[in-house]
């Protein structure tokens, strides 16, 4: 007998729990991997984020560019480890039209712009504090990168540390330019 109570007691706390978290987990979609996996061939969602100086950018500004567009923050080791390719990535693509527009989601502007006295890097940096940006595109992990061709549309998506020098890398770069 005291095993039927114990798993109806197991039972109505799974049903309950049910009831509680499932609503929490469908508002979160936006955060979730099939959220992501929808965006791949689909146009890029537009969002505007400040600059390190403070100006608003939009996306639309680099539209009829290939795009390389990384969500990143100073305190992801994993991000930190990907800077060192994405700027020998630009200097070798960026005579050829290649734009990356990184997207910083810490808290403070500051500590981007401190970090980047450490590790300067020549292409566009947003800093997207509100994580509008990172939420319009379903990010959850950093970093996350996603390659956007001329019409707007998203080609590729990656999540987590890549190697941006890889021919792997290369290839999907040089069929991102060749549109």
């Amino acid at each position: 007998m005291e095993v039927k109570s114990t798993s109806r007691v197991i039972l109505h706390a799974v049903i309950l729990l049910s009831i509680v978290f499932l609503p929490l987990a469908a508002d979160a979609g936006q955060y979730s991997p099939w959220a992501i996996e929808k965006l791949v061939g689909s146009q890029a969602p537009e969002f505007t984020a400040n600059d390190l100086s403070g100006k608003r950018v939009a996306l639309k500004k680099f539209k009829g560019k290939p795009i390389l567009l990384n969500f990143w923050a100073t305190w992801c080791p994993y991000c930190r480890e990907e800077r060192p390719k994405l700027i020998k990535l630009y200097k070798e693509y960026r005579s050829q039209g290649l734009v990356i527009v990184a997207v910083s989601t810490d808290r403070s502007a500051q500590k981007v712009k401190d970090y980047l006295k450490k590790v300067p890097m020549d292409f566009e940096m947003l800093h997207d504090n509100t994580k509008e940006a990172a939420a319009a595109y379903g990010v959850y992990s950093l970093p996350t990168s996603f390659l956007i061709d001329r019409e707007g549309i998203i080609k590729y998506k990656f999540m987590g540390l890549r190697d941006w020098t890889s021919s792997g890398s290369k290839t999907l770069i040089d069929k991102l330019l060749e549109k």
